[in-house]
């Protein structure tokens, strides 16, 4: 075969462009209250109900041998369990707000207040309860 039939001469020519030229870059950031709100939904909807000895590990026992996997739902439960703290702390309203906007509740129980307000108040506190939290501070970072 010749090198015209693989179509090596048919591949498009590259040129040199200036800075403002180039196409910028396509990098996500991802959004620090998204990421603590989903360790948080999962750490709300995990099943609690086995406690026993059979779960339990004695502190030093097994640490080597756990996988990656496991560290990183450890972390998020963490992350989880502090959120759920900061939640706990809004008023009533703001608390029942954020449950809604995440699924953990499916009504609003405050006929008086409108919902979407009350969310947005309910966030912008806990964006700042989170960006003070020593455990989720870094996500804003």
């Amino acid at each position: 075969m010749t090198t015209a039939a693989l179509g090596f001469f048919n591949a498009p020519t590259l040129r040199r462009v200036r800075k403002a030229e180039a196409p910028q870059s396509t990098v996500r950031t991802i959004d620090p209250y998204a990421t603590c709100m989903a360790c948080w939904v999962d750490y709300m909807r995990t099943d609690d109900r086995d406690l026993g000895a059979g779960g339990m590990k004695l502190a030093g026992e097994g640490v080597h041998e756990r996988d990656l996997h496991e560290q990183q739902r450890a972390a998020d439960m963490k992350i989880g369990e502090s959120v759920n703290a900061m939640v706990d702390s809004l008023q009533m309203r703001n608390r029942w707000a954020i449950y809604k906007s995440q699924g953990i509740a499916s009504a609003w129980r405050f006929p008086n207040a409108r919902y979407e307000d009350v969310l947005m108040d309910a966030r912008e506190e806990l964006e700042k309860k989170l960006r003070n939290n020593v455990a989720t501070r870094l996500y804003w970072a």
